[in-house]
């Protein structure tokens, strides 16, 4: 969810670069640090996840994340570091 978040952040970014550019910008990207906190049982019937991006700067963003379950359980927490080209 986190490197999701980052990529669409990055896309927002810089709207102005060719697809072939933005390609090669996530072909980059790479993982410094994730710390995932289970809270809880996964339990329940379907879940949420959600992610947000906390800094975009230009070597380094962060992203926090959360999941909950169908009854608006938080279930667990993340917190990621990503490299950036």
């Amino acid at each position: 969810m986190a490197g999701l978040a980052i990529m669409v952040a990055l896309g927002e970014k810089h709207p102005e670069e060719s697809a072939e550019q933005v390609m090669h910008r996530f072909s980059r990207l790479g993982t410094i640090d994730l710390r995932v906190d289970y809270l809880r049982q996964g339990i329940g019937r379907h879940f949420t996840a959600s992610a947000e991006v906390l800094r975009l700067g230009g070597r380094v963003g962060s992203v926090r994340m959360r999941l909950e379950n169908d009854e608006g359980v938080l279930v667990a927490t993340g917190a990621a570091s990503y490299m950036l080209s």
